[in-house]
């Protein structure tokens, strides 16, 4: 793994983790204040509890010593200790307890037994089971007469139930709060561990993650440092396709751009410095050619002038030889003149002038060309009023170079009646693409390559140097030419001239 590759992961996981570990200090002071807060309430209402349900005990306590005492007085009561065993006695006994068990508040029923049987009973006030509870005790009576059997007085006593389910439910409030404070245990030890899980699966994932991000961007960062290196080896023709529209794409997009411009300034330095070059020799070879001229022209004349004519067959030859000779000397000249103009080209000058009325000057200036072939200006909407920065002159010399080679390659092909040239214009980003195509007989792919080279030409006395001094003139704006040419399917030239800056003022159209 890489260091940039440990950065990403260490990041991410920094990102992941410290609000997480945060999360967890907090929730564990949140558990621990919630713990002392319910510890001390839990403490708060337990002695309460506590007191209440002795309370409650002691009450039922109490109550029942009070019904075992309120029933041994009933069975003290002389009345039933002395009827006889018989159905007379037991209906006066039934009576009686009728009567006694009346007189008692919470006495419901009292029963005669003997043996085990009841013999006489007495029912006082009804009481619901829903509202209260009921407790049978027995009491012996002692014997009776001649009878054996042993007597007991069962009292059945009614008490509110309401005690009772207040009791249960207090018991039950006591075990909820039991219940709570070992739940709360339990519940701070399933959070810790829950977080500590959770801590555990996003440091995976993030580690994971991280190990993704880092190895792809990596990866095309990689891409890129290799690109650059091939770039730094010399290797202009490099290119980096990144699938993607984050800053990385953008990066790409960036260094695709620059390797182009960089490939576009080492082909227009390497053209202007060969052209250059032949500047300085078409300088020399016009010097050098220049001086002998004028001598052996001079020489000639005065041959021709001289001779009396004595011998007719050397007259005739001294007559070709004077005009061959001046022939000749008037091509050198000529070819002397192309020279000292390619070598002695001007500096550009630019200035901020619009494209309509740069091309509308050409054509009025050059009405001689319109005469020869059917001229069309036809621009784009998109150029009305743009102003481009170019020197004026120059731009309307590459104008005239590029109409006149139309008409001159229509001239040896015979078809200069039908000839036509169209220029046309469009803006494209910060420059405008200006096209001059014409109909005429084209040029084969080995032509079209080298017609940019200095010197190189197809016609019969050219020079070579016209389209190099279009392209030298071209480059000079910070543009570049291209030609599209086949045989029989006419020429298209096609040059970028830079747009003039807003801030760059424009001249009035009678400039």
């Amino acid at each position: 793994m890489s260091r940039f590759e440990i950065k990403i992961v260490a990041a991410l996981l920094l990102i992941a983790v410290i609000p997480l570990g945060a999360s967890v200090y907090l929730v564990g002071q949140v558990i621990k204040v919630s713990d002392s807060v319910t510890e001390g309430q839990t403490q708060r209402l337990a002695r309460p509890l506590e007191r209440a349900a002795d309370a409650y005990r002691d009450l039922f306590a109490v109550r029942k010593q009070m019904f075992r005492l309120q029933g041994q007085l009933l069975a003290l009561d002389p009345r039933l200790l002395g009827e006889p065993d018989t159905p007379a006695g037991d209906a006066q006994l039934s009576n009686l307890l009728g009567q006694i068990v009346r007189a008692q508040r919470d006495v419901g029923r009292i029963e005669l037994l003997r043996g085990g049987h009841v013999v006489a009973s007495g029912a006082g006030r009804p009481y619901s089971e829903a509202t209260h509870r009921h407790l049978r005790l027995v009491f012996p009576l002692g014997r009776t007469g001649s009878t054996t059997l042993r007597s007991d007085l069962r009292v059945t006593f009614f008490t509110p139930r309401q005690p009772f389910e207040d009791f249960r439910h207090l018991g039950l409030a006591q075990r909820t709060t039991v219940a709570m404070a070992r739940l709360r245990d339990e519940l701070a030890t399933y959070y810790r561990v829950v977080f500590l899980i959770i801590f555990g699966a996003v440091a995976l994932v993030a580690t994971g993650l991280g190990l993704f991000i880092a190895r792809r961007t990596t990866r095309r960062v990689a891409v890129l440092a290799q690109a650059t290196r091939k770039v730094a080896a010399g290797d202009l023709e490099t290119r980096v396709h990144l699938r993607t529209r984050d800053e990385l794409g953008d990066l790409a997009s960036s260094f695709n751009e620059m390797v182009q411009r960089i490939k576009e300034s080492g082909e227009r330095i390497a053209y202007l410095e060969k052209v250059g070059a032949w500047q300085e020799i078409a300088r020399r070879l016009a010097h050098e050619i220049k001086n002998p001229l004028t001598p052996i022209q001079l020489a000639v004349q005065q041959l021709h002038r001289k001779y009396r004519g004595e011998d007719p067959e050397f007259a005739r030859t001294l007559e070709d030889a004077h005009d061959i000779i001046t022939e000749e000397v008037d091509g050198l000249r000529r070819l002397v003149q192309a020279f000292s103009a390619f070598a002695k080209l001007p500096s550009v000058q630019p200035s901020p002038v619009e494209l309509e009325l740069l091309v509308d000057d050409f054509l009025k200036s050059h009405s001689e060309l319109s005469e020869q072939a059917h001229i069309e200006w036809s621009p784009d909407a998109s150029v009305a009023r743009q102003a481009v920065l170019v020197d004026r002159m120059l731009i309307k010399h590459v104008l005239f170079n590029l109409v006149e080679n139309a008409i001159h390659a229509a001239q040896e092909a015979g078809s200069l009646d039908q000839l036509r040239v169209v220029l046309q214009a469009h803006v494209a980003g910060r420059s405008v693409m200006l096209t001059v195509e014409d109909n005429g007989p084209g040029m084969d792919p080995e032509t079209a390559r080298r017609v940019f080279d200095p010197y190189f030409t197809t016609k019969e006395r050219g020079t070579g140097l016209g389209l190099a001094i279009v392209k030298k003139i071209v480059l000079e704006h910070r543009g570049f030419i291209v030609v599209d040419s086949r045989p029989g399917g006419g020429t298209r030239f096609t040059l970028s001239l830079p747009l003039a800056r807003d801030e760059t003022p424009i001249p009035s159209r009678r400039a």
